[in-house]
């Protein structure tokens, strides 16, 4: 594990290295070390979390010893209670586990292998076991348990069914105050002072009873439970303004405020005796509970940074663009904030930029191959950068305007012109001699421009949005200014690309309004079928589609009359044989075809609209359409969404297929599949075809593709990370008052929050350290949706820990089968390894064995099963200890949550179908995306026979605005018809028209937010359970960060019919207010379902279905 830990010896030695000169592993006369995390406090110690490891100090922090230097993360040390022992988590190959380690150092010892996340939240009060929340069991992935593995080894055991996410246990081991459920704010997610449901209150359970004491709690966040004697110390945001350290005495039931910090929060708190140790804007403080008073615990570490070691990176893999150069000998790429241009054969690749500290972007190529373009962020503002194609010369910065966030989309065919957007729905174009910016237009809804220039740099056919939500083309005349629309607003019209002359391609589409609006569900599954159409330029020009004449004329007027506009492969030909007679050199050739002025192009805007015509191709998904040089139209299909569902390993991003259409024989043909985008070259002679991970590969653009890959391994880049970091964190800070939907950010002084925040950047060693201090610093905004994450952290191949698909019990020394998950009839995609009819495996049985080695409680199952996931494993299965085992070979999975979580739907439909006599439905919805989609359709429809229905929405994790689901369930009964045989039907066909219910929780949130409020809005029924998550403000249009990190920034959000913000930091209340108490779910009851059931079973009494179940007397009269 790659882990170096001081023995015993040397960790005493190092501890005393304070007075001898040279042996110091601290500097006394640094500056105090900010962003200390996660501090353990023992008798003697304090532990803490620096840079991604665990440092050991005294308990005034001093003479640190640095316990791991995995560059993996370590993460939330915990000491047993007698101090001997520390407990943390680890995510060693990519799995996270818990670990013991001495404190007079060693080997530390893995205790658990499963492959969900299992994170140390303290020890048993006798120091035998390590308490850890864990996701392992539940049958969604909102929640946690609780468990504690032994100190020795062996298999963890469950603290009880009800979910928690972090505990402790009293000092005589009876008692566990415990946080119930997750916060608002985890992870990636910055949400301070967050107010909707997601606000978890601190609880106190004796399991051996099942008695719950509860804290008094406001909405606010409870958290972080720790004792001092009979007291329960814990951190709450409850008073406005920064979260502060809080007591509940047990014997008053009061609560009081100990701390009172009113800028940076209060986290992590750790106890001993008397003392609670935490940690305030990354440093650490010690309150002493009997006097009151606080003292600081300066802390000064030499760390070995290995991260901010400037080194040299691929990056290839983030490559943002990508295109060939004017004749297609080389690329130019954007990766990673670097310009680079890539030989296709010859030659070496280029950095332009070599800035790690600047971002650049939106690299273009100019169309006579002597220049580069693009975008520059020094100085957090955006600016055009001109330089020569070999960057040796010194560029040139132009001005883009106001200070913004732009980028460019396309260079002039003369290379005077750059056309380029912002991200306020704004087009421009900048004269590069002068560097005069015009506006062109704007558009009324947010959707990218797509734009294509005439070949004589006079016109730019342009896509804008219109108010209906529809595309259309328009005509930009940079010679008088004026835009002329050439579509006309009724079809959603995309994708313009002109020809050399004469034409304008184009897709349009009729059908698309139904999925206009991404955000609806009612857009899941809308099949987008668009044309291929051409637009007659000139008023006496014809169309490319005109039949075609064999009668003996002039070879010329043939190709006029066959479409022609391009260089001809004829001409080609014949310009190959010129050049076989030696007439004529090639430098000769190009500097006459260079200097040979280019004809107008013909526009007659007068009756345009009626000289466009559609191209005999399949209505399907086009899009990204270019002309070649011989005239043939290259575009791209891309499957549509819902044709099929494929296995959850297939790779989905590289879906489109590239088709040449041909004029000559007037049919189009399927080049290449499996692509994800593609460039021409200017010339119209050489393709690049993208594809996911950084692949590339070019083509010369005939009708027969003769492919070659691209040679990447050279796009390396020397990366200072410290440069980086701050780049990061200014475009952080730069895209959120950039992109956040409130130009104001709801009044909020960011500039005073950068002051507070950016000082902490020089702290950071590693990328985490970055994520964790951007997560508090967007937090300030305090709403949902503001997130920050990933990037060029630490990684390395998952271990792949196989899992059976069951629970276990240790029973007589061995591995117990307690439940078995038998998986979906109806989904092939969700396999129960031990239940394939077969192999004779039960619930009860034993597992003796994995492949040969023998098992008991004192190895833990998951170690076996290490590197399994998809091969075959030989189980050793008994039915009893004593009975001698049968070998069952199985192929274990990587993870069991679809299992579980449909067995526990399955579970509730059956107990409601019970209850209710099979008159009620139930329906479960996960989120309110594709899975949520496919859920409603196939429990809803199937169960259209009921009189009521239940909709359960708990920890739903959102997706879109729901409208299909209540859409369905509001349809009002408009009539029956009456078939020669069988049963009456309706219309609508699948509707429940009685009482209905749907279940909520503070789990629920976004599109789990926005259902319930539906629902109620819609006067469906009632809502059953507790207040939702709260976050009803959208995701983002911003880019990705420059090294891949992503950064989701709230780009818009809701308000109401009456003109209101609701549901935002507020969350959508129930009308039956009803809490999962954790002593009826360790019964095994769920409080919130059977309300729903009795509620909805009282409703039913007296009701009358309103449809009718048979047909009237048939009619005796002739003509009724």
């Amino acid at each position: 594990m790659l882990m170096k830990l001081l023995s015993g010896p040397a960790l005493a030695a190092a501890l005393l290295a304070a007075s001898v000169p040279g042996q110091a592993l601290y500097a006394a006369d640094m500056a105090q070390t900010m962003l200390i995390r996660q501090p353990a406090v023992s008798r003697d110690h304090l532990a803490f979390v620096y840079a991604g490891d665990i440092w050991l100090t005294d308990r005034a922090g001093q003479h640190p010893v640095q316990l791991t230097t995995h560059p993996a993360s370590e993460f939330s040390p915990q000491f047993s209670p007698d101090g001997k022992w520390l407990a943390f988590s680890a995510s060693y190959d990519n799995n996270t586990d818990v670990y013991v380690v001495s404190v007079d150092g060693g080997q530390p010892r893995r205790l658990t292998w499963h492959p969900g996340q299992d994170i140390v939240r303290g020890w048993s009060a006798d120091g035998k076991r390590i308490l850890f929340s864990s996701s392992r069991e539940v049958a969604n992935n909102r929640s946690n348990q609780l468990y504690e593995v032994p100190l020795d080894g062996g298999f963890e055991k469950k603290v009880m069914e009800a979910v928690a996410f972090e505990g402790s246990w009293s000092a005589d081991g009876k008692h566990l105050a415990y946080r119930p459920y997750r916060q608002a704010y985890v992870a990636n997610a910055g949400w301070r002072q967050h107010r909707g449901g997601t606000t978890p209150p601190i609880w106190i359970i004796d399991p051996a009873s099942n008695a719950v004491e509860k804290v008094p709690h406001e909405n606010a966040t409870d958290s972080n439970p720790v004792w001092v004697q009979d007291e329960v110390y814990f951190i709450s945001d409850r008073n406005d303004g920064a979260a502060n350290l809080f007591a509940y005495s047990r014997k008053t039931k009061a609560v009081r405020q100990v701390t009172n910090e009113t800028v940076w929060d209060v986290r992590n708190a750790s106890a001993y005796g008397q003392s609670v140790v935490y940690e305030v804007g990354g440093v650490l403080k010690e309150l002493d509970t009997v006097s009151g008073k606080i003292k600081d615990i300066p802390v000064t570490i030499t760390a070995q940074a290995q991260q901010a070691r400037p080194q040299w990176k691929d990056a290839s893999k983030t490559i943002t663009s990508a295109h060939l150069s004017p004749t297609g000998k080389r690329i130019l790429l954007t990766a990673r904030g670097e310009v680079f241009t890539v030989p296709v054969k010859d030659g070496s690749t280029r950095n332009l930029t070599e800035t790690s500290g600047v971002r650049e972007k939106d690299a273009l190529w100019s169309p006579d191959g002597k220049h580069i373009a693009y975008i520059s962020d020094a100085g957090m503002q955006h600016a055009l950068v001109v330089r020569d194609q070999a960057g040796l010369e010194k560029p040139q910065n132009h001005s883009l305007g106001k200070k913004g966030y732009y980028k460019l989309l396309g260079w002039s065919p003369d290379n005077k012109t750059i056309v380029y957007q912002d991200y306020h729905l704004n087009l421009y174009a900048i004269a590069l001699e002068k560097g005069i910016v015009s506006a062109i237009d704007s558009s009324l809804r947010r959707q990218d421009f797509h734009i294509s220039f005439s070949a004589d740099s006079r016109w730019l056919a342009y896509t804008i949005a219109g108010e209906n939500h529809f595309s259309q083309i328009r005509l930009h005349d940079f010679t008088t200014g004026k835009n002329t629309p050439l579509t006309d607003g009724l079809s959603h019209a995309d994708n313009p690309a002109f020809a050399a002359k004469d034409y304008l391609y184009f897709t349009a589409s009729i059908n698309s309004g139904p999925g206009q609006v991404g955000l609806d569900m009612s857009t899941q599954e809308r099949q987008l079928r668009s044309g291929l159409f051409v637009a007659v330029l000139a008023a006496d020009g014809k169309s490319p589609l005109l039949p075609k004449e064999a009668d003996e004329g002039n070879k010329k007027d043939e190709d006029k009359k066959d479409g022609k506009d391009g260089s001809s492969a004829d001409a080609d030909k014949k310009d190959g044989a010129k050049k076989d007679e030696g007439k004529e050199s090639d430098k000769s050739k190009d500097a006459e075809k260079k200097d040979k002025p280019v004809k107008p192009v013909r526009i007659d805007l007068a009756g345009l609209q009626q000289r466009i015509v559609a191209l005999p191709v399949a209505e399907r998904n086009y899009d990204s359409l270019s002309v070649a040089s011989d005239g043939a139209l290259f575009y791209l299909e891309h499957r549509q969404p819902g044709s099929s569902i494929e296995p959850p390993e297939v790779e989905r991003k590289d879906d489109a297929e590239l088709y040449r259409f041909n004029f000559d024989e007037r049919k189009t043909k399927s080049l290449k599949q499996g692509i994800a985008d593609y460039d021409m070259s200017a010339d119209g002679k050489k393709l690049l075809l993208r594809y996911g991970k950084g692949m590339l590969q070019v083509s010369d653009a005939k009708e027969n593709l003769d492919i070659k890959l691209v040679d990447l391994s050279q796009v390396r880049m020397l990366v200072n990370p410290r440069e980086e970091w701050e780049q990061i964190f200014n475009e952080t800070w730069w895209m959120e008052k950039e992109f956040f939907y409130d130009p104001k950010l709801h009044g909020l002084n960011w500039d005073a929050i950068y002051a507070r925040y950016h000082p902490l950047v020089k702290s950071v060693q590693r990328r985490e350290d970055l994520n964790e201090l951007m997560v508090e610093m967007i937090g300030e905004l305090q709403v949902g949706h503001n997130r920050v994450g990933g990037g060029d952290v630490y990684s390395e191949r998952p271990a792949s820990v196989g899992l059976l698909g069951a629970d276990f019990s240790v029973e007589k020394g061995h591995y117990r089968i307690k439940t078995l998950f038998t998986g979906d009839l109806w989904n092939p995609f969700l396999i129960a390894p031990l239940a394939a009819p077969g192999l004779g495996i039960k619930e009860g049985d034993y597992i003796m064995a994995i492949n040969g080695k023998a098992l008991d409680d004192s190895t833990n199952i998951y170690a076996l099963l290490e590197n399994t996931v998809g091969k075959q494993v030989t189980l050793g299965i008994s039915s009893d200890v004593a009975g001698k085992p049968r070998n069952v070979v199985v192929q274990p999975i990587a993870s069991e949550s679809g299992l579980r979580q449909w067995q526990w739907v399955e579970k509730n439909r059956q107990y409601v179908q019970k209850k209710t006599n099979g008159k009620v439905a139930y329906v479960y919805l996960p989120n309110t995306a594709d899975d949520g989609f496919q859920y409603f359709n196939r429990m809803f429809f199937a169960q259209v026979d009921k009189q009521a229905v239940i909709i359960d929405e708990r920890r739903n994790g959102g997706g879109q605005a729901a409208n299909y689901v209540t859409d369905v369930l509001s349809r009002p009964y408009l009539s029956s018809w009456k078939d020669r045989d069988g049963l009456v039907y309706d219309t609508p066909g699948g509707a429940i028209y009685g009482p209905k219910a749907m279940l909520i929780d503070q789990d629920a949130g976004s599109g789990g937010d926005f259902l319930p409020y539906a629902f109620k809005r819609l006067k469906l029924g009632p809502l059953v359970g507790k207040r939702t998550w709260g976050g009803l403000i959208g995701i983002s249009a911003n880019p990705d960060l420059i090294d891949g990190g992503s950064l989701v920034v709230p780009l818009f959000r809701f308000f109401t019919p009456d003109g209101e913000w609701r549901v935002e930091n507020e969350g959508v209340a129930p009308d039956i207010d009803i809490e999962l108490e954790p002593g009826e779910v360790n019964k095994g009851n769920d409080t919130q379902l059977d309300a729903a059931i009795s509620n909805v079973l009282q409703r039913l009494q007296g009701y009358k279905e309103i449809q009718h179940k048979t047909a009237p007397a048939f009619p005796t009269t002739i003509g009724k």
